[in-house]
C-alpha cells in the first residue's frame, strides 16, 4: 500500500457530538478527497435534515441505513477505500461487525475506529478502567482478526470543551462555572492534563487521512495543548478581571465518590472515572504525534481560544459550554429550552447573519422614493416600526425561520436609516458645518457596534443573550418617542412639498429665534418664505436702487419660484438615466465600493488573530478595543471634512489604507507581528479619517433635493452589495492565495491594489463639495432663468 491515498471516505456517526466536527473538516479537505459519504440512520436523517442539506451542498453524499444491517453496511462500503467511525459510546460494540465487513469487502483498505479520547492502553492500569472496556474489545478483535485492512487510532485526549464544565451534582470531579465565577479543582490544581478541542479533532483526522504512510497501524496521540486547572483558572480570571471562588477536592474523595456511583449503577460514574483518570495524568504522554502530522494539520487551538468566554454565537446556537458535559459525552443529548438557545447549524447561523444584509439592501432601495415623496421625518418613523417589530421577534424567537424573518425586518430598518438619516442631518445642519455633523452618522454606527459588542461580552450566557436583542426594542421605542419632537426637514418642506412658510418656520426653530436664516432660505430657490403682507411692506419701502437690484434677471420670480417648488422628485431609475445626475451616481457608487474594496471588513475580522498573541487580553475584549479606537478616531476627525475638504479626506484615507495593507501583507509574510499590530491600528485610523464618515455626506451634496433620495439609495445599495461581495469572497480568495503561494497575507496585496484604483477614481470622478452652495456650484454648472 505504499502508493495508497485516501480518496473515497465513508463516515459512521458523522452527525454526532464529535462526528460533525470530523465531517465538516473532511468536507473542507475536498477536492483532495474525491468523495465523502455519510452513513446515517433514518431518525438522524430526519432530525438533522437541515445540517445534511448544508453538507450536501458542499459535496457530501448521504446513505440512510441501519448500522446493524449487514446488507446496508455492505452496500455503503461499495467503492469506498477509507472508513471513519465516529459512533458514540453507546455504539462502540457495533464496530466489530463494521470491521469484519470491511475486512471482507473488496474496496475498503483503511479503517479509523472511534477511539477519540483517552489512550486506553496508556499504562498498566488503563485496561482495568471500566469506561475503557468496549474500546479494548474492539482493539482485541482488530489484533486477532483484521489482516488486510490497515487500522489507525486517533487518540485525542479529553475534549477541553467538555472537561471545562462543572456538571451539576458532580462539581466534586472538577470544572468551572463562569456564570458564578466558581472553579472546582482536584488536589492543588497543578496537575497537568493534555487536551484536544472538538474542532481540532476534525483537523487531526484530516491530517491523518493525508498521511497514510505515517499513520498505518498506529495509535496517534494528538493534542491541542497541555495545561493545569490553575492555568485555566488564571485565564478566566484574566478575561473577567476578577478573582474566582475556588473549591479544592482531594483525589481520594473523588475516588470514593466514584465507587459510590458505580455501586449504585449511576451512569454518571463514567464521567467521574474519566475525570479522575485525567487528573492522575492519564493524558500525559512522553511525546505526542503532532509532529508526525504537523505539515498537514492546521494550527491547533490555543488555551486562550478554547477558553474564550461570552461568545454570543455559542450561547445563541446551543453550542455554549454551559451545556451538560455528561450529556455530550454520552451522546444522549437533551431537549433544549427555547428560552436558553436556538438549535442551529453553522450554515443556519451564517444565513441569519447574512439575511440582515439582504434586508438592508431592500431598505436602502425602498427608502429613496419614500423619503422623497413622504419626507424625512415619516421615513424615519417607518424605520422605527421595522426596528421595533424585528427586535421584538428576535427577542422571543425560538426557531431559525422566525429569526430569519426578524433579522430581515431589522435589516430593512437599518438599510432605510442609512439612507434617510444622513440626508436629514445634512439638511438641518448649518451649511458651514455639514461635514462635521455628517460624521455623526458614522459615529452613531460605531457607537452601536461598540454598545452591542459590550453587551455581547457580558451577556452571552444561557438566556441572557436575549437581552442583547431586547435592547433593540428599547432603542426603537426611544427613537419613536424622540421623533415626535423632531421637525420635518425644512429643505424638503420647501423644495418638494412647496410649503416655504412652514419650512422657514421649522428652520428658524432649529437655528434659534435670533438667528439670520435668509441666506439659507434663499438657497432653496423657492421664495423667501415670508408672509405676503410682510413681503409687500418690504417691497413698498424699497428705494429705486434696491428695487432694481431686487428685480434683476437673477432674482427668483414668482413663476420661477413656483416652478422650483413644485419640481417633482426623481426615482431610482430616473436619476441614473438623466445625464445631469449620472456623474453624481457614478461618484457615490464608486466611493461606496471603495469603502469596502479597500478592505476594512477583512482587517477588522483578521485583527483578532493578528493581535491576540501580542496583547494580554481575550479576543472578545480585543474586538471592543478595536471598536473604541475606531470610534475615538472618528470623533477626533469629525472637524476635518469641513477644514480639509471631503475629497482631501477621502484621498488621505485611501492612500493610508493602501499603504497599511501593503505593510500588513509584508509583515504577515515575514512574521513581523509587532508591525502587523501597528498596521492594523493604522488601517483602522485611516478608515475613520475619511472612507468611514465622508461617503454618508456626499449624496446630499452632489445633487439637488429633487434627486437626493434616489442618489442616497444608489449609494447605500452599492455599499450593501460591496459589503456582501467582500464578506463572501475574502475567505475564499485568502485561502486560495495562501495555498497557491504558501503562507498568509497575500490577499492584502490585492487590497493595496484596490486602494490605488480607488484613489485614481476619487481624484478623477469625485468633486470637492466643501463650501459649495448647491449641486450646481459643485459641478460648475450655471442654470439659466430666461
Amino acid at each position: 500500500m505504499s502508493s495508497f491515498a485516501a480518496s473515497k471516505i465513508l463516515i459512521f456517526g458523522g452527525t454526532g457530538t464529535i462526528g460533525r466536527y470530523i465531517t465538516t473538516a473532511v468536507l473542507r479537505a475536498k477536492p483532495a478527497l474525491q468523495q465523502v459519504v455519510l452513513f446515517t440512520s433514518p431518525n438522524s436523517a430526519k432530525a438533522k435534515a437541515q445540517q445534511l442539506e448544508t453538507w450536501k451542498s458542499q459535496g457530501l453524499s448521504v446513505v440512510v441505513g441501519d448500522l446493524t444491517s449487514e446488507a446496508d453496511v455492505k452496500a455503503a462500503y461499495n467503492g469506498v477505500d477509507t472508513v471513519i467511525s465516529a459512533v458514540g459510546r453507546g455504539g462502540l460494540q457495533h464496530q466489530i461487525k463494521l470491521l469484519e465487513l470491511a475486512e471482507a469487502s473488496e474496496s475498503v483498505r483503511w479503517f479509523l475506529p472511534s477511539e477519540f479520547g483517552t489512550d486506553i492502553e496508556h499504562n498498566d492500569k488503563s485496561p482495568n478502567e471500566r469506561p475503557h472496556q468496549l474500546k479494548l474489545q474492539v482493539r482485541k478483535y482488530i489484533r486477532e482478526n483484521v489482516r488486510r485492512v490497515k487500522v489507525t487510532y486517533v487518540v485525542t485526549g479529553p475534549y477541553f470543551d467538555m472537561w471545562v464544565d462543572a456538571t451539576p451534582g458532580l462539581e466534586v470531579a472538577g470544572g468551572f462555572v463562569p456564570e458564578k465565577k466558581q472553579a472546582y479543582v482536584i488536589e492543588d490544581g497543578n496537575g497537568k492534563v493534555g487536551f484536544c478541542t472538538m474542532p481540532d479533532v476534525g483537523k487531526f483526522v484530516v491530517a491523518t487521512l493525508k498521511s497514510p504512510e505515517a499513520s498505518f497501524g498506529r495509535a496517534l496521540k494528538v493534542q491541542s495543548f497541555v495545561v493545569t486547572p490553575n492555568e485555566v483558572l488564571a485565564e478566566y480570571e484574566r478575561q473577567t478581571g476578577s478573582k474566582w471562588e475556588v473549591t479544592k477536592t482531594p483525589l481520594d474523595e473523588i475516588t470514593a465518590f466514584e465507587s459510590k456511583l458505580w455501586g449504585e449503577g449511576d451512569p454518571r460514574a463514567t464521567l467521574v472515572t474519566l475525570r479522575r483518570i485525567w487528573a492522575e495524568g492519564g493524558t500525559l504522554y512522553r511525546e505526542n504525534d503532532n509532529g508526525v502530522l504537523g505539515v498537514q494539520a492546521e494550527e491547533p487551538d490555543s488555551l486562550e481560544a478554547a477558553a474564550e468566554l461570552n461568545a454570543p454565537q455559542d450561547a445563541l446556537t446551543c453550542e455554549k459550554r454551559s451545556a451538560s458535559a455528561f450529556d455530550k459525552l454520552m451522546s444522549l443529548g437533551r431537549k433544549t429550552n427555547a428560552a436558553d438557545c436556538i438549535p442551529m447549524t453553522p450554515a443556519s447561523f451564517a444565513a441569519i447573519s447574512a439575511i440582515f444584509t439582504v434586508g438592508g439592501l431592500v431598505g436602502a432601495l425602498a427608502a429613496g422614493p419614500l423619503t422623497s415623496r413622504r419626507g424625512r421625518r415619516l421615513s424615519m418613523q417607518a424605520t422605527t416600526v421595522f426596528y421595533f417589530a424585528g427586535s421584538t421577534i428576535e427577542t422571543f424567537a425560538a426557531s431559525v425561520p422566525v429569526m430569519l424573518i426578524a433579522r430581515t425586518l431589522t435589516g430593512v430598518g437599518a438599510g432605510a436609516s442609512t439612507v434617510v438619516v444622513p440626508l436629514y442631518i445634512s439638511e438641518v445642519a448649518p451649511p458651514s458645518k455639514r461635514g462635521f455633523f455628517g460624521v455623526f452618522t458614522q459615529i452613531g454606527i460605531n457607537l452601536g457596534i461598540l454598545f452591542t459588542q459590550t453587551l455581547g461580552y457580558f451577556m452571552s450566557h444561557e438566556g441572557a443573550w436575549r437581552w442583547i436583542f431586547g435592547t433593540g426594542v428599547i432603542m426603537a421605542l426611544s427613537q419613536g418617542l424622540g421623533l415626535l419632537l423632531v421637525p420635518e426637514s425644512p429643505s424638503w418642506t420647501a423644495n418638494v412639498k412647496g410649503d416655504v412658510v412652514g419650512a422657514r418656520r421649522a428652520l428658524q426653530r432649529i437655528r434659534g429665534r435670533h438667528s439670520n436664516i435668509d441666506e439659507e432660505v434663499e438657497a432653496w430657490g423657492a421664495g423667501d418664505g415670508k408672509p405676503p403682507a410682510e413681503r409687500e411692506r418690504l417691497l413698498s419701502g424699497q428705494d429705486g436702487e434696491s428695487a432694481e437690484v431686487g428685480g434683476g434677471l437673477l432674482s427668483p420670480s414668482p413663476s420661477a419660484s413656483g416652478a422650483r417648488a413644485s419640481e417633482a422628485h426623481l426615482g431610482f431609475v430616473q436619476v441614473v438615466r438623466d445625464p445631469l445626475y449620472r456623474p453624481a451616481i457614478i461618484a457615490v457608487v464608486g466611493v461606496m465600493f471603495a469603502q469596502q474594496l479597500c478592505g476594512i471588513n477583512s482587517i477588522v475580522m483578521y485583527s483578532v488573530s493578528l493581535l491576540k498573541d501580542l496583547l494580554p487580553i481575550s479576543s472578545g475584549v480585543l474586538t471592543i478595543v478595536i471598536s473604541v479606537i475606531n470610534l475615538c478616531i472618528t470623533m477626533a476627525s469629525s472637524p476635518l471634512p469641513d477644514r480639509l475638504g471631503r475629497k482631501t479626506c477621502l484621498l488621505i484615507s485611501i492612500v493610508g489604507q493602501g499603504s497599511s495593507s501593503l505593510a500588513l501583507a509584508l509583515s504577515i509574510i515575514f512574521g513581523w507581528k509587532i508591525l502587523s499590530a501597528i498596521d492594523v491600528l493604522l488601517f483602522v485610523a485611516f478608515f475613520a479619517l475619511g472612507l468611514g464618515p465622508v461617503p454618508f455626506i456626499l449624496a446630499s451634496e452632489l445633487v439637488g433635493p429633487e434627486a437626493v433620495g434616489a442618489t442616497q439609495s444608489w449609494a447605500l445599495a452599492a455599499s450593501y452589495i460591496a459589503t456582501f461581495v467582500v464578506a463572501f469572497l475574502f475567505p475564499i480568495v485568502n485561502e486560495t492565495l495562501n495555498n497557491a503561494l504558501g503562507g498568509a497575507g497575500w490577499v492584502y496585496f490585492g487590497f493595496a491594489g484596490f486602494a490605488l484604483l480607488s484613489a485614481a477614481f476619487v481624484a478623477r470622478s469625485v468633486p470637492e463639495t466643501r463650501g459649495k452652495r448647491d449641486a450646481d456650484e459643485v459641478w460648475g454648472r450655471t442654470r439659466r432663468t430666461d
